[in-house]
Formats: structure tokens, C-alpha cells, sequence
């Protein structure tokens, strides 16, 4: 369980710094996202991990935000602190309709991990279903 919720907050601490790393546009890809999110990670960019996650995604933080007793503003914040200081590695984009995976290696991990982006009003967002 541990080493899934320290991946799920890998992941959303990486998508959350999409915005920041393309100036503001729209990722057109998953991996272009996923480079985003990372860098408004380690920015403390909120308002562009926000944008960056699906509704579920959103509503998901935002209920472990209230149980742990913080704003979901504070939790994102705090969630990028664990954040690799280099980017991962990236691979094996798969795009499929409206719905997309990306796997990623951090530096020193043995293993990849997977993180889902769903398509919302035509834009990718990360999902974590």
C-alpha cells in the first residue's frame, strides 16, 4: 500500500507541473503532460496541477485533503516535496480512444511505474483509475 500511495503521489506531483514547463499552453500528448505536471510539482504550482488533473483525480485529493485535515491546495503542495529532483525516465505511451498510460522509472528505481490520463473536454488530464 505504501509503495502505491508513494507512486499515485509521484504521479500527481509530476502532472501537477505540466502548466509551468509549457508556458501555459495545452499538452497535446500524455507525455507532454506528464512532463508538465512534474515541473509544477516542483514549482508549488496549484492552480496548474489542478488543471492538470481529471475531476475524479480532483475529487479523490481532495477527499484525502479533508481527512488528513488540510486544504487541497496545502496537500498538492506538500505532495510535491516528494517529487524526484530529476525527471524520470519516460516510455511506452499508449493512446487508446480517450483514455492513455505512460510508464516512468525514477532514477535509481528498479521498477516502471504506470500513470492514466483520461481525455476531458478534449484536453488530457492524469486520472489515476
Amino acid at each position: 500500500m505504501k509503495i502505491r500511495q508513494a507512486t499515485v503521489l509521484l504521479i500527481a506531483a509530476l502532472l501537477a507541473l505540466a502548466p509551468a514547463s509549457c508556458g501555459g499552453k495545452k499538452a497535446s500528448t500524455p507525455t507532454e503532460l506528464f512532463k508538465s505536471f512534474y515541473t509544477a510539482a516542483k514549482n508549488k504550482d496549484v492552480d496548474g496541477l489542478k488543471s492538470m488533473m481529471s475531476r475524479a483525480a480532483l475529487a479523490d485529493w481532495e477527499r484525502e485533503a479533508k481527512r488528513r485535515g488540510q486544504s487541497l491546495d496545502d496537500f498538492l503542495v506538500i505532495q510535491g516535496q516528494f517529487f524526484p529532483p530529476n525527471m524520470p525516465e519516460i516510455r511506452n505511451e499508449k493512446v487508446e480512444g480517450d483514455r492513455a498510460t505512460l510508464e516512468f522509472k525514477r532514477e535509481g528505481a528498479a521498477n516502471w511505474s504506470t500513470v492514466r490520463f483520461v481525455k476531458e473536454d478534449g484536453e488530457w488530464k492524469v486520472s489515476f483509475d
